[in-house]
C-alpha cells in the first residue's frame, strides 16, 4: 500500500488513528536521517495525539499500517 502525506493510519493491531508525516525514500528530510536511525525506503513517519494530548512522532513500516477507512468524511 502506498502512503502519502497527510494520509490517516492506524496500526493493523489497533491504536490512535495518526497522520503521516512523510515516507522514507520519498521524502528528502527523511531520506537525510534514515541511515542515523537505521530507517528503510518505504517506512512510514506518523504523529498523533497521546491520551494527554501530548504530541508522539513515530515510524512505522508500511506493512503494519491501514489506512482509515472513514479519512475524508
Amino acid at each position: 500500500m502506498n502512503f502519502q502525506a497527510g494520509d490517516v493510519v492506524q496500526l493493523k493491531s489497533g491504536g490512535p488513528l495518526m497522520t503521516v508525516t512523510g515516507v522514507v525514500g520519498v521524502d528528502k528530510r527523511l531520506d537525510m536521517a534514515k541511515a542515523a536511525v537505521g530507517l528503510q525506503d518505504g517506512d512510514v513517519a506518523v504523529e498523533y495525539f497521546d491520551a494527554s494530548n501530548k504530541l508522539v512522532k513515530g515510524t512505522f513500516q508500511a506493512t503494519s499500517l491501514n489506512k482509515d477507512d472513514c479519512e475524508g468524511a
